[in-house]
């Protein structure tokens, strides 16, 4: 019996368990949609997908709604954060740094004046305090807009590291 066989403890018969895999912005492991296309930089497609998913209602109610719109913001901000491809610009994590560190808000910090796509990025954590699959593990129990702030804000303390750089960017950023 391979490990992908688990026995059905209701028909004594084996079955398969799904296929999965590893994102490779933020390691968590999802069950791999068939046909689902990667879309988003340094994103698996089933990571990608559960993100859409997750912030579905907010995309439909932002045009409305200011709220809606910021917390969209912040949203995409920390997952942007969270998989960015090596090498890229670290202008997610910097308007994540202005979202939540220098009170800016999420709409200030992405605002067309504001020039945060400008410096590299620094090396990203080696390990991710919550992700995305944590965030729709919880959406049963917890108001989505209370797990998306704690997510931003754990992704923003897993970039620790890194806070000198960002603020200066950020800094940066306010001023231009």
């Amino acid at each position: 019996m391979s490990p992908a066989d688990v026995p059905d403890p209701a028909d004594g018969l084996a079955t398969t368990a799904p296929e999965t895999s590893s994102c490779p912005g933020c390691g968590a492991v999802l069950v791999v949609v068939p046909g689902l296309e990667a879309d988003h930089p340094g994103a698996s497609a089933s990571c990608a997908g559960l993100f859409r998913v997750t912030v579905r209602g907010l995309r439909e109610e932002a045009p409305q709604d200011h709220r809606s719109a910021a917390l969209l913001q912040l949203a995409t901000d920390a997952y942007d954060a969270q998989h960015l491809p090596a090498g890229a610009p670290a202008g997610p994590a910097v308007r994540l740094c202005l979202d939540l560190d220098q009170a800016s808000g999420p709409r200030r910090a992405s605002a067309p004046g504001a020039r945060v796509d400008d410096p590299p990025s620094p090396a990203p954590p080696a390990h991710w305090t919550t992700t995305v699959a944590d965030l729709a593990a919880d959406l049963d129990v917890v108001d989505l807009p209370a797990l998306l702030r704690a997510w931003a804000e754990a992704v923003w303390q897993d970039w620790s590291h890194a806070h000198r750089e960002l603020r200066a960017a950020a800094d940066g950023a306010l001023t231009s």
